[in-house]
């Protein structure tokens, strides 16, 4: 029931992943534990739209149950937000996948309400972060097309905070130590480096400062299962086949 606060909701995949990520039986695992905590009320199943995939999610008992037990501020998520399912579900499995790698994650609902250590700056909000003896690495993710302003946001913020002497302080005793871009298609992922090819054109970000950015493509199938995950540099993989093309 934890992890439903975390990460707000997720499939039977996702909880398969994150609490069994060594059982060959976890989805079997995953699928008897859902059940059963359904059947007592404690979770519920909600359609998301345009997938046929099931999200789970606390229901009132179960967040007051679970309020109790790790006096936690709880709330159930029957009347939660979906939003964008592909978005979120690309950004989950980013979390869980670093997660398994024994990394500190706070995923995007935990950004949203409150419960990581940063919420956001200079008015933008990460989709997820990771924490690492370094510093804190902010998530980005990119799934539908963007306008160039709304990309040139992301290349302003990477401008503003990478590449300095000191590294940048999110919030109090928290500095920012990487930004990753993770894609769910080749296209997202195109358009972006095509904005930071264009930035160092201009002569707004630097190869510096690109240094300190890794982009990643995890496709994201109709199902909300997660693809190959493939993690590169921005600067190398992204934008000197641009320059040079």
């Amino acid at each position: 029931m934890e992890s439903l606060h975390h990460y707000g909701w997720l499939t039977i995949s996702m909880l398969a992943a994150l609490v069994w990520p060594d059982k060959s039986q976890a989805k079997a695992l995953a699928r008897r534990t859902v059940n059963r905590m359904t059947t007592q009320g404690l979770i519920t199943a909600r359609k998301l739209a345009g997938t046929g995939v099931d999200a789970y999610v606390l229901t009132s008992k179960g967040a007051k149950l679970l309020s109790t037990e790790k006096q936690l501020k709880v709330t159930s998520g029957v009347s939660l937000p979906l939003g964008n399912t592909v978005h979120r579900a690309c950004a989950n499995w980013f979390c869980i996948l670093s997660r398994n790698n024994a990394l500190e994650v706070w995923a995007e609902h935990q950004i949203q309400t409150g419960q990581a250590p940063v919420s956001g700056y200079d008015g933008k909000v990460p989709d997820a972060l990771i924490g690492s003896e370094y510093g804190m690495i902010w998530v980005e993710v990119e799934n539908a097309w963007k306008s160039r302003a709304e990309r040139e946001k992301i290349v302003r913020f990477c401008s503003d905070t990478l590449g300095r002497e000191w590294l940048t302080e999110l919030t109090p005793n928290r500095h920012l130590f990487r930004v990753v871009i993770v894609a769910t298609n080749p296209s997202a992922l195109k358009s972006i480096c095509e904005s930071f090819a264009d930035a160092y054109r201009r002569g707004w970000v630097t190869d510096v400062q690109m240094a300190d950015i890794y982009i990643a493509l995890l496709p994201v199938s109709s199902t909300l299962t997660p693809g190959e995950l493939v993690e590169g540099s921005l600067w190398y993989d992204g934008v000197l086949p641009i320059l040079n093309a």
